[in-house]
């Protein structure tokens, strides 16, 4: 009981360091397996910096600028019970968009949203090259206007250590 209590104020600890200074890592200063819960915020919080990391070199690269735009995730283009295709052929053209593979995550961003008609969809290939393919709505479709590359850097994703994870008993 008393270890118990001994372990979960040092890991207390830890969490408070880490939200202090962020690029400690717990996994590497503890011989104490951590909660999956734990673990699955340290992995959710490299995820989304990694992502971003993904999408700020991508604009810098192509130095576009995304204000005024929405960012459209590829559950936002699902068709919903009772919905009707021919009334949504706007969404199935950008759906097809998110095939394929990236590093970290491809990204739709669509000037004032589904009911504009300008947009970007960008993504960094495996290569590390960014790619960006310019969009424009023609009636009730999105058309690929053009699609450019530029070399670029290979962006690795920092691992959580889940050999670290899990009830310890």
């Amino acid at each position: 009981m008393k270890k118990n209590l001994i372990v979960q104020t040092f890991i207390l600890f830890q969490l408070t360091v880490l939200m202090i200074n962020p690029s400690i890592s717990i996994a590497k200063t503890t011989d104490e397996h951590l909660p999956n819960s734990i673990c699955n915020k340290l992995y959710e919080k490299e995820w989304e910096e990694f992502n971003s990391t993904i999408l700020q070199d991508i604009v810098n690269s192509f130095e576009v600028d995304l204000s005024g735009y929405v960012e459209i995730k590829r559950d936002d283009l699902n068709l919903k019970v009772g919905d009707h295709m021919i009334e949504h052929y706007d969404k199935i053209t950008l759906h097809h968009l998110f095939v394929g593979a990236s590093l970290g995550e491809m990204r739709l961003f669509l000037k004032d949203g589904l009911s504009g008609e300008i947009g970007y969809f960008l993504y960094k290939r495996h290569d590390g090259n960014n790619v960006i393919k310019k969009l424009s709505k023609v009636g009730d479709v999105w058309v690929v206007m053009n699609v450019d590359e530029v070399k670029a850097k290979k962006i690795k994703f920092k691992k959580v250590d889940f050999e670290k994870c899990g009830k310890k008993s």
